[in-house]
């Protein structure tokens, strides 16, 4: 066999690997919002969550040298599950990023503990009949909203902060002892 066309074969499985791995990371990028792409920066970003109703902690890096950590997103994930129908979603990034920036405000090493993260359409449906105020087609259900409080800092010091970002919707609900936060419209309400 020639051994110049073996060369050429690998170089063209080379090239063909090196076109894939351009390929995929271009596809990323263009599924990236502009607000995606704009936070991108080397530092390590990591998220500390703790699930009230699973009593456990989760500690997320999920983004540094200018990419997503998928073990962090999915340790994210975990973190939000809808613990009543024991069921996981996607979260979407801009909440993720958006839990990120109040932290930076808050205090490098504040954890977030989460009332309620994801929710499936089947608990969103029977929130809704059990109590006032659960939208019929809530962030929740998306993985776009979470209703959080953080150990030692006020809630309405975690409000304003949320309402300064101006990234989202946040809800106050002082008597529940949570801030709710999504990434949909901009507005702002309170309950309790």
């Amino acid at each position: 066999m020639d051994i110049n066309i073996v060369e050429k074969a690998k170089e063209i499985q080379v090239s063909r690997r090196s076109f894939l791995k351009k390929s995929a990371i271009i596809t990323s990028a263009a599924m990236m919002s502009q607000s995606e792409i704009l936070a991108s920066t080397n530092e390590e970003k990591v998220l500390k969550l703790y699930n009230v109703h699973l009593n456990k902690t989760f500690y997320a890096p999920f983004f540094e040298k200018n990419y997503y950590k998928l073990s962090g997103l999915f340790e994210i994930n975990k973190a939000f599950i809808d613990y009543r129908a024991k069921e996981m979603k996607r979260i979407d990034v801009k909440l993720v990023n958006l839990l990120y920036e109040i932290k930076q405000h808050l205090g490098y090493d504040k954890q977030f503990n989460i009332v309620s993260g994801y929710r499936s359409p089947h608990t969103n449906a029977m929130l809704r009949k059990k109590r006032e105020g659960v939208a019929k087609n809530s962030f929740h259900i998306k993985g776009q909203a979470v209703d959080i409080y953080v150990p030692n800092v006020s809630l309405r010091k975690l409000r304003d902060v949320a309402l300064g970002l101006q990234k989202g919707g946040v809800g106050y609900y002082p008597s529940s002892h949570f801030v709710h936060v999504d990434v949909g419209p901009v507005r702002s309400w309170r309950r309790g």
